[in-house]
């Protein structure tokens, strides 16, 4: 059985670190523009789904799948560079998943603000 106070210090590691290696060590201004907002692991440890947004800045024409496609392309060098900052025994595999909470929460407030 699953401690949940272990797997949610896991989940915390994984996104502190990920957030870090997208900021510092991989060279792509996309992929700076994204921000993990949670992690979560899946059968027991195999795979970590994270979850994320981005903010495109005004010079930058980026958008979820421009963003989806750079994180695919870069998710081994991502679980490589991460496995040498997790002190666990299996690097769990990465599933990226787009985070559209903020899309609906600016929908509702924009359909509260037009009553």
């Amino acid at each position: 059985m699953k401690n949940p106070k272990v797997q949610g210090r896991k989940e915390s590691i994984i996104s502190r670190e990920l957030t870090l290696i997208l900021i510092k060590e991989i060279d792509d201004v996309i992929l700076k523009a994204v921000s993990i907002s949670e992690v979560r692991l899946i059968n027991d440890n195999e795979l970590a789904k994270v979850y994320y947004s981005f903010i495109a800045f005004s010079n930058q024409t980026i958008n979820q799948n421009i963003v989806q496609t750079h994180l695919e392309e870069k998710k081994n060098l991502i679980r490589k560079l991460l496995a040498r900052k997790l002190e666990m025994r299996k690097v769990p595999d990465l599933s990226f998943v787009y985070d559209d909470s903020l899309d609906r929460a600016n929908r509702i407030d924009q359909i509260l603000a037009d009553k």
